[in-house]
């Protein structure tokens, strides 16, 4: 814990959270160095009875297999596990305001920036939509921020956007470790190309390479036993329907120009 908090990337990562969830479960990624010491047996195992258990556990299978097989195997091997207790919902984090936070390290030859806010989650229908948007800005090797800081600007070597959707919430953010020189520099083009796309809708063969882009990385993704899982995982965790990944590749392609800059604008 000591080493992570000697890395920018980690500093700033709690920084973010706890900007964009405070006082909420997900603003708080690492325990203080007390809280950890303080710690008893009798802790740990008061948490484990109050969140692990039968109920809330969900088996994932795949590749060629025999179902009755292996049902009687998951049945004979967890049948004296504890139901213990019933979900819960995790509850929505409210917007938080508009904060900017700087960790001060003195001779640090590089800075690690991140730039976010709250978004919708994948129940809702613009959730493709948005992950277009992220891929055209930072969210690819060809996206926008990465070509104007990267390759133009030359200020930092891999920046890199994302959507994060943990349960019942969801963010974007741009992330790039920069050199402490260009700090100002690096966020003032980060700044503009989000204002540029939310008042200028991108090219048609700019949209049409990114789709592309997503739908091929769609289609590896699913290529391996654990991609498979991962994608059932995520269709339980927001409780989407299966049309979800059969319809993918479908609503990539389906987003216009006009999509990306409305959700530019407003998401």
């Amino acid at each position: 814990m000591r080493l992570a908090r000697t890395q920018t990337g980690q500093l700033a990562g709690e920084q973010f959270a706890g900007a964009l969830y405070p006082d909420h479960p997900y603003g708080r990624t690492m325990p203080t160095e007390a809280m950890l010491k303080a710690y008893t047996l009798e802790q740990v195992r008061a948490f484990y009875a109050a969140h692990i258990g039968a109920a809330r556990a969900h088996l994932y299978v795949t590749g060629k297999f025999d179902a009755a097989a292996v049902g009687k195997a998951a049945r004979d091997g967890l049948a004296d596990w504890a139901r213990g207790p019933e979900p819960h919902a995790v509850p929505v984090a409210p917007p938080a305001p508009p904060v900017v936070r700087v960790v001060d390290r003195p001779g640090a030859v590089q800075s690690t920036l991140i730039v976010g806010l709250s978004v919708i989650t994948p129940a809702s229908a613009d959730y493709v939509p948005l992950l277009v948007t992220d891929a055209l800005l930072g969210g690819s090797f060809g996206s926008r921020i990465t070509a104007n800081i990267r390759e133009q600007k030359g200020y930092t070597y891999s920046p890199f956007s994302s959507v994060q959707v943990p349960e019942a919430n969801g963010s974007w953010r741009e992330q790039a470790d920069v050199t402490t020189n260009v700090t100002g520099a690096s966020l003032t083009e980060i700044f503009k190309e989000i204002s540029r796309l939310r008042t200028e809708a991108p090219p048609a063969d700019e949209l049409r390479s990114i789709q592309s882009y997503l739908a091929g990385v769609f289609v590896l993704r699913n290529s391996t036993r654990f991609g498979i899982i991962r994608q059932l995982n995520f269709l339980e965790k927001h409780q989407l329907g299966d049309d979800y990944l059969r319809d993918f590749a479908q609503r990539v392609w389906a987003v216009k120009p006009a999509d990306v800059q409305r959700i530019a604008a407003t998401r």
